[in-house]
């Protein structure tokens, strides 16, 4: 584990070097909530829809872009390239396991969070101000919340190991990220039933709207079932990973990389 650590630490270095991607981030995440901000505002008034009000709706859209903003594209382009560019022969020519490489790369998302966890719960009270919530909501909450970036981690990581499988895979990503962003600025509830229906099938609809639902919509059961749907899509696409990682290794071994 040692090693994985040293590579976690010099990767977290690089990070912390590009101190403008932060700011630019912040600043398109403000925005953004901005936006919507003044939208919801103008279409709800002093309404509530489905049980979201105007405050409630700022603080779910600030959930669903604190995940998007959190984990990026870099993880799947990370994890793309190194298939791509050939590194990963070489990372298999050390006593390194390629998934345990990724997982030290990933974990150095950790700084990214911890920056736009602040920023959101300050953009969340000055924009959608103090939210009353129960201890076993906040519970409920947090667990949902830690599934859902772990959940994210794991499709990007998807798509970037489907380098193994077609060059190109940018489609994949332009395809699933336009799915669960369909889901950051608008709640389930807000769409049509037959979308219901079928967006309550993809393992990304369990990425944004869980966390955000349980925060300002909270019902128990409904709560319990959105986050026994979040470890189903985490097995489902943990699996998918699982088997792309084994199929790509074993065939760079037998090709001799």
């Amino acid at each position: 584990m040692r090693k994985y650590f040293a590579i976690f630490k010099f990767n977290l270095k690089s990070e912390l070097n590009f101190k403008a991607d932060y700011i630019f981030s912040l600043l398109s995440f403000a925005i953004h909530i901005l936006i919507f901000n003044a939208l919801w505002d103008y279409i709800l008034k002093d309404r509530a829809i489905a049980g979201y009000s105007r405050p409630g709706l700022i603080w779910y859209i600030i959930v669903g872009e604190f995940i998007a903003y959190s984990i990026g594209k870099k993880s799947y382009i990370k994890v793309s390239d190194m298939i791509k560019n050939g590194e990963i022969a070489n990372i298999l020519s050390k006593p390194l396991s390629f998934m345990k490489y990724i997982i030290a790369l990933e974990a150095t998302s950790v700084v990214n969070i911890v920056i736009n966890f602040v920023f959101a719960i300050v953009l969340g009270l000055c924009m959608g101000g103090v939210l009353h919530v129960e201890p076993l909501q906040l519970l409920l909450f947090v667990i949902s919340l830690i599934l859902a970036l772990t959940l994210v981690i794991l499709v990007f990581v998807f798509i970037g190991l489907m380098a193994f499988i077609t060059e190109e895979n940018k489609s994949f990503y332009l395809v699933i990220s336009k799915t669960m962003l369909l889901l950051v600025f608008t709640p389930l509830e807000f769409f049509p039933n037959i979308m219901q229906k079928i967006l309550s099938f993809l393992p990304t609809t369990y990425i944004v709207y869980p966390p955000g639902s349980i925060l300002v919509n909270f019902n128990l059961h409904q709560a319990l079932f959105l986050i026994g749907g979040q470890l189903v899509s985490l097995a489902l696409v943990g699996g998918a990973v699982y088997l792309l990682n084994m199929k790509g290794v074993r065939s760079i071994n037998v090709n001799g990389g």
